[in-house]
């Protein structure tokens, strides 16, 4: 062990075996982060990803250290190649596999949330047993054979996995490829360091070479496979994909409808109706005459697209500015950017953006996805609404949609209205096949009688449109839980 000149322990590492616990910690942190994002689009939620990932790390782990003295340092060597594959197969099928493994569950008569549990399960041994158990049996085998402490070997990995955190950002900001290229140099690089010979280690440098060059397209290919199985679209032809920090962002082509996704799931399909946005913000829009506009979360701007000639303002804010470049330039038919004038945009999370600007707005509007993360679901809780109640004029309106059907047996829009209607006073609901659309303010807010509310939906869309006012809002959700922080997993996991 190496000894400074004051006797205290030196931690740079002096051998292989040490440079193997400094590697092994970089690449774990590395791999979670990846395989978080990849396990997030092929379960379509971020908590059963990062669930999945945290109890195949462990098991892992625990295999690893149970084996680590029953497996020779030659069988070690020999395996890393095979891991290397098989965890490269994964990021590049683990969203079609995970899909077909379920619905061939089901076609053995298992229901479907069963399937998708022996689906899980595979993907769970696939990345206990290739993925972290490896980098589990280097410790307890460092420590026996050259005799180093447990104090400096498990300080060497921690150190490793510090470097490994700092390291996400960067390479994650750079660019997808670059995060796996940086996984990769550290997987060939332990495999160099253990020992593995010039020639294992060149056949895997040049494997991850060759993957990095291919990886986007065998990703569009499995993601154009699942789309058509999964969404029976036709001719899926991927036009745009970006993995980025927050999101795999795509945009495909099927059938001559442009579609977008995030995550793996639809967020917009293209089409003329404009039905949504048009709930959402031109009909409040037109009820102020002239507003000023705060557009919280892009997806594809078609509310932009229908308010910008009347409106004075819209500022636009989302946190993944790789989505509104996307949609910017893929989705202009719908929101027009390129042609108004009178928008901007700022990258950032929204509950921050509200919590620090101090502008007021006579309009919000909520065009953020369903609540289906912890993270999405924060700006569906009381704290978040009552930030956006703080930025509104005294007779501004929010505007807010659920897509989940009220008089379904989810409880996801009841509870969403009841935490909406104790923060706003004054509001009402228009539902619209199926469909609720909040309009909500201050104790200032006019509200009109049902007559006039509905008078000012376009005639074509009036007949499939009901109000439910205030008081008949109170009714539904008298029973219903209040959304706070606290309590988001109940709009969650309803």
């Amino acid at each position: 062990m190496e000894t400074s000149k004051s006797g205290k322990m030196a931690w740079r590492p002096t051998s292989r075996g040490e440079w193997s616990l400094v590697l092994a910690g970089v690449n774990l942190m590395l791999l979670n982060f990846i395989l978080v994002q990849h396990m997030t689009v092929a379960f379509r939620q971020t908590e059963l990803a990062v669930i999945m990932c945290t109890l195949a790390y462990f098991a892992g782990v625990s295999f690893g250290y149970i084996v680590s003295d029953r497996v020779s340092p030659a069988l070690v060597r020999r395996s890393l190649p095979l891991c290397l594959v098989v965890q490269m197969l994964l990021l590049v099928w683990m969203q079609p596999c995970h899909f077909m493994t379920a619905r061939w569950a089901t076609q053995l008569g298992l229901p479907w949330q069963l399937g998708e549990a022996v689906a899980g399960t595979g993907l769970f041994v696939l990345v206990a047993g290739f993925a972290t158990s490896i980098y589990a049996i280097l410790l307890p085998r460092v420590i026996e054979t050259e005799d180093a402490g447990l104090r400096r070997c498990y300080s060497l990995e921690i150190a490793g996995s510090l470097i490994g955190l700092l390291l996400v950002p960067v390479l994650a900001g750079a660019g997808h490829e670059a995060l796996l290229g940086g996984y990769f140099a550290g997987f060939v690089a332990l495999a160099a360091v253990t020992g593995s010979g010039t020639m294992i280690t060149g056949v895997m440098g040049l494997g991850s070479a060759l993957f990095l060059i291919g990886f986007g397209k065998w990703d569009r290919a499995a993601a154009t496979a699942h789309y058509e199985r999964y969404y029976d679209w036709e001719n899926v032809e991927p036009l745009y994909t970006k993995w980025t920090p927050y999101h795999k962002i795509e945009v495909v082509n099927s059938g001559g409808v442009l579609r977008l996704l995030l995550n793996g799931k639809r967020q917009f399909t293209g089409s003329s109706k404009n039905i949504y946005p048009y709930f959402v913000a031109e009909y409040p829009a037109r009820m102020l005459g002239t507003p000023r506009v705060a557009l919280l979360g892009c997806g594809s701007m078609a509310t932009v697209g229908l308010i910008g000639d009347f409106v004075p303002e819209i500022r636009i804010v989302d946190l993944d500015a790789e989505v509104f470049g996307a949609s910017r330039k893929y989705f202009q038919e719908f929101n027009r950017l390129d042609t108004l004038k009178n928008w901007t945009f700022t990258a950032d999370d929204a509950k921050h953006w509200l919590g620090n600007n101090r502008e007021h707005f006579d309009l919000i509007l909520h065009d953020i996805p369903p609540a289906r993360s912890r993270q999405v679901a924060l700006t569906y809780t009381d704290d978040f609404f009552r930030l956006v109640k703080a930025r509104l004029e005294p007779q501004g309106i929010f505007s807010i949609s659920s897509l989940s059907p009220i008089k379904s047996g989810s409880h996801y829009s009841k509870r969403m209205l009841a935490t909406l209607s104790s923060v706003f006073e004054r509001h009402w609901v228009l539902l619209h096949q199926g469909n609720s659309y909040f309009y909500g303010g201050g104790p200032e807010l006019v509200e009109l009688p049902p007559m006039e509310l509905l008078g000012r939906v376009e005639e074509h869309l009036r007949r499939d449109v009901s109000v439910l006012t205030r008081a008949r809002v109170a009714e539904l959700t008298r029973a219903e839980k209040i959304i706070t922080i606290a309590n988001v997993g109940d709009l969650i996991y309803d």
